[in-house]
This record gives C-alpha cells, sequence and structure tokens, in this order.
C-alpha cells in the first residue's frame, strides 16, 4: 500500500499565492521535503514575473503555472511557446476552456516540443455558485457547463482539466483515466469553515477518492502558522 507521504508529494500541489518572492522561495525551501510541485498563479507572476519560474527551479521545486491564458489563438499560442522553450520547471500551465478548440489546439502545438509539459484547460472555477450561472447567460448546471467545456478541451488537444473537486468523478466517467485532472478548492477539515471565495470545495481524501490527478491546495498551508504541521495533517487523512 502506498504511503501516505507518498500520495501527498504525489498529488499535491501547494499554492504560492503570496505577495513576495522570498515567501515563495521560503515556502518551497520549507515544504520541499514533503512536496515538489507549486502553483504560481497570477498574483506572483503580476508582482514579479518570469523570474518566479526559476527561483521555483532553483529551489528543486515543479511549477504548475496558473495564468488561465484566454486570448486570440496565436497570443495564447506564443505565450505558451515562451514558457515552454525558456521555462523548463513548468510541468503544466493553464489556459480557459472557454477561449475555444482553435485557442486550446494553438496552446497544445506550441508546447509540443516538451513531453513534460501539459496542458489543462479550466473549466467551470471553483468560485462559481450555481445562482451565477444564469447572470453568465449560461443555461446549463455547473456540472453541464463543465462537461461541455472538458470536451471541447479534450478534443482540441489538451492533455487535462482544471475542475472542481464536485464534478470530477463525472467528468472522469466520461472522459476516462488517460487525461489529467487538476482540482482546485481543496479544504481540510480543519478548514472547512473557512469563508473565502471558493463555494464547491472537498477535502484531499473526497477529491482523490473522486478521482482527482493534483489537488490545488493554497490558503490552509500558505496562511498557517506551521504549513509543515499542515501538510503532515493532510498527510494522515489520506
Amino acid at each position: 500500500m502506498e504511503d501516505k507521504f507518498e500520495i501527498l508529494k504525489e498529488k499535491t500541489i501547494v499554492a504560492l499565492d503570496v505577495d513576495t518572492l522570498a515567501e515563495a522561495e521560503r515556502l518551497t525551501r520549507l515544504l520541499s521535503p514533503y512536496v515538489d510541485k507549486f502553483k504560481v498563479g497570477s498574483r506572483l507572476f503580476s508582482a514579479h514575473g518570469p523570474v518566479v519560474l526559476d527561483a521555483i527551479d532553483q529551489c528543486g521545486g515543479k511549477v504548475f503555472l496558473d495564468l488561465k491564458y484566454h486570448d486570440i489563438p496565436s497570443v495564447v499560442g506564443s505565450a505558451c511557446r515562451v514558457i515552454a522553450d525558456n521555462h523548463p520547471s513548468v510541468f503544466l500551465l493553464t489556459v480557459h476552456a472557454s477561449g475555444g478548440p482553435a485557442m486550446v489546439a494553438q496552446a497544445v502545438d506550441a508546447t509540443s516540443s516538451r513531453n513534460d509539459l501539459d496542458v489543462v484547460a479550466v473549466t467551470a472555477l471553483t468560485s462559481l455558485s450555481p445562482s451565477e450561472m444564469g447572470l453568465l447567460g449560461i443555461g446549463n448546471t455547473l456540472a453541464d457547463w463543465a462537461e461541455k467545456l472538458g470536451s471541447l478541451a479534450l478534443d482540441a488537444g489538451a492533455q487535462g482539466l482544471v475542475c472542481s473537486a464536485r464534478e470530477v468523478e463525472h467528468l472522469r466517467s466520461c472522459f476516462g483515466n488517460e487525461s489529467i485532472f487538476v482540482t482546485p478548492g481543496i479544504r481540510p477539515n480543519s478548514a472547512r469553515n473557512v469563508r473565502d471565495d471558493q463555494t464547491r470545495t472537498r477535502t484531499p481524501a473526497e477529491a482523490i477518492s473522486a478521482g482527482s490527478s493534483y489537488l490545488v491546495i493554497g490558503r490552509p498551508v500558505y496562511q498557517s502558522a506551521d504549513p509543515v504541521a499542515t501538510l503532515k495533517a493532510i498527510a494522515e487523512t489520506l
């Protein structure tokens, strides 16, 4: 049986949604005995740019670059090619599935020189609530909308999807075991009552059981007074 800490390391991506490069480097070094994958999103990237990708690489971490590219196909393709050609630490990057099949296909083509870099397409943000779907002019349920976008992206060549852990079991049943499923909005039981903008959350154990390939865990770790103890406690639940 796989060790709980091996599962933690295999499955967990710690989100570095912090303000300074120094804090990102500190967390990467501190947590690297337990996890080796870290998310860089728009907050950290906007503050420090591509230098943060190389800094995490130098600290021994691999990067999930979560910038959610969403633009005309040629622009997205060019951006993804820059990442593929210049930043070997990036092993996953995100595009928005709602950008359409041509855009997703350009992203995939632009990264095809790297066998160790996968494009995953964002379906329905984990902050969306069912009541907001109508406000966006979308007649589908959240689950149906995620499935529709997932089908579009995978047919266009994306290697996987980003979705809520509440949808992942259904999506895996639709699309099989070949695709990568990245699930943000992961909240340990100790943090389930924390108020934030994630509306569709699950615990790490629930997400893995539902079929998640990778769990993105942010605030419960980087806001913890003892991030290492928090990761160890999460491992014990797996």
